[in-house]
This record gives structure tokens, C-alpha cells and sequence, in this order.
């Protein structure tokens, strides 16, 4: 379903970033405690909305006038942000497929980011723990070569974390494999002992130089 710039069915963002002969490796959401943590403000502004109606019930202040006030306050505090939290949350996710990482960010109806990073323009992942560990959750941080900016995109509140970062990081491996793998007719690298490399042609393309002729004879010496 889509609701202006929001989609909410993540299978058709998957094949619109997806191609043929790309698998996806892994598919995970962000943790339900960044949507409790993202509307702390509008809790506290429920329950100071809360306490003023309980005092008015028991002032016995007039009804019509105070639950109608209260209301439109939450809808102005409260409610817009819990639903921006909401799909800020929801719908958002993250994508490993064996050629890129896709990052969708859609924080509101009218809002929409999806990026998608490919596996060779990333330089190294890490990984850090938030609110001591307790919590099963912690931030993956993508280090960017320096053709996307050099700069470090950081997702906060991803589930699993170390394991999110360890499969995002065999597939960079296994990524920079097959672009170093010599390709038919390339030199192959060998090294040595010492850590040199010296390169050997490939005897089936190789083409080996042309002989140099022999030296002219000496001229015969006048006695």
C-alpha cells in the first residue's frame, strides 16, 4: 500500500532495488524500543494532560470546556509525534543483498530516503553498544571510501547488532574477492617468503619475445 511518499510493503521496494542474480542476505527492522524511546516527550505531555483532567474531575471543573481544551492539546503535542515516531519506526529497514546496502528511511507520508550504498564503495564496518548492552540492540557504523564522501553513515537501534555487522562484513569480503580475482589472461600475483610479489604471465595467453638474432661473424684478421 502506498500513502503518498510512504510505502508500507517493503517486497515492492525490494524488487524496485533488487536486480536479477542479487540475493538479499539479510532483511531486518529496528528495534521496537527506538519507537518508546523517540516519544518520551509526548509521554510526558500524556500524563501532565492526564493529571489536569484528574484535577478537574475532582475540582469539578465544567467538562465541556475542559476535555475538549485537553484534546486538542494532545493532538497538538502529542499525537503528530507519536504517529511520525510510528512510521518512523515501522517502516523502516534495512536491506544486505550480495552487491549493496539499501537503507530506507521514510519518517512521514510526505518524506521518503532510500539509499542505497554499493559493497565497493564501503570501506570498513564497526560496531558500538548503546545504553551499556543491556538492551539487545546497539549501532552499526558503515565507514565510506572516500569516493561516497568519506564520511560514516551510523544506524542507531539495530537489533542483533554484532551479527548484523559480521554478515555486512562477509559480504564486503566475499565482495573483494571476486573483484581481486584475476580475470583469464590477467598475471597471476605470487609472493615469496619475504612478502614480495613478483607476477607470472598465464602460459595459456602468454606470448613469449621474439628470439634476438645471433651476433654477426667477426671479420677474418690479416695476417
Amino acid at each position: 500500500m502506498r500513502i503518498l511518499a510512504l510505502e508500507t510493503d517493503s517486497e515492492k521496494i525490494k524488487q524496485r532495488f533488487c536486480h536479477e542474480g542479487e540475493e538479499i542476505v539479510l532483511f531486518t527492522y529496528y528495534h521496537g524500543l527506538s519507537f518508546l524511546f523517540a516519544i518520551m516527550k509526548e509521554i510526558c505531555v500524556t500524563l501532565v494532560l492526564l493529571s489536569v483532567l484528574i484535577v478537574s474531575v475532582v475540582y469539578q471543573w465544567p467538562m465541556v470546556w475542559v476535555i475538549p481544551i485537553l484534546l486538542v492539546l494532545w493532538m497538538v503535542f502529542a499525537f503528530f509525534g507519536v504517529v511520525k515516531s510510528y512510521i518512523d519506526w515501522a517502516f523502516d529497514f534495512i536491506i544486505i543483498t550480495t552487491d549493496k546496502l539499501i537503507l530506507v528511511d521514510q519518517t512521514s507520508v510526505i518524506k521518503q530516503e532510500i539509499q542505497p550504498i554499493h559493497i565497493e564503495n564501503i570501506g570498513g564496518i564497526s560496531t558500538e553498544s548503546q545504553f551499556w548492552d543491556i538492551f539487545p540492540f546497539g549501532a552499526l557504523v558503515v565507514h565510506l571510501k572516500e569516493g561516497r564522501g568519506g564520511k560514516d553513515v551510523t544506524l542507531k537501534y539495530v537489533p542483533r547488532y554484532s551479527e548484523v555487522g559480521g554478515v555486512l562484513s562477509d559480504v564486503v569480503t566475499q565482495y573483494q574477492r571476486r573483484q581481486y580475482r584475476p580475470d583469464e589472461g590477467s598475471p597471476t600475483p605470487v609472493g615469496n617468503q619475504q612478502g614480495e610479489h613478483h607476477y607470472m604471465p598465464d602460459p595459456a595467453t602468454h606470448v613469449p619475445p621474439p628470439e634476438s638474432p645471433p651476433p654477426p661473424p667477426l671479420p677474418p684478421q690479416s695476417g
